[in-house]
């Protein structure tokens, strides 16, 4: 199964702004859904069900690859770019599930994305309100 997902919020802040939030998901996270990836001994990030790695990806400010489960190829990345005197920040998924993946990704992943994802952008534009970060 396909995975292609994505959200984007305009945020009242430069994309500098925008981009150092995203670097400190501690921060932003939605702790009240679920705890921030954690980073690892091994450099990975420990993200509920998935190990993620963090990767280059031309254009996004971060990102990362999903290397656990197996059943589970995916990338996802944050952007930020200037717009209307504030920044868009958006967030894409791409990648497939496989096997009992593709049930675990619709049933309880997906969901459990959706509103973390949701709530990190209200964390972000909250914490890049006016007087909340230096210009």
């Amino acid at each position: 199964m396909k995975i292609r997902n994505q959200h984007e919020r305009m945020i009242a802040a430069p994309p500098g702004e925008v981009a150092a939030l995203i670097a400190d998901f501690d921060r932003v996270w939605p702790a009240q859904i679920g705890p921030a990836p954690r980073p690892q001994a091994d450099g990975t990030y420990l993200a509920g069900l998935m190990v993620w790695a963090e990767v280059d990806r031309p254009g996004a400010v971060r990102a990362f690859r999903v290397v656990r489960p197996e059943e589970l190829q995916a990338e996802h990345w944050f952007e930020v770019a200037p717009a209307g005197g504030g920044t868009v920040l958006r967030h894409t998924v791409e990648g497939s599930a496989t096997g009992t993946f593709e049930a675990v990704w619709r049933d309880r992943i997906a969901p459990v994305h959706d509103r973390t994802l949701e709530a990190l952008l209200d964390n972000v534009e909250a914490a890049a309100g006016p007087g909340r970060l230096s210009s």
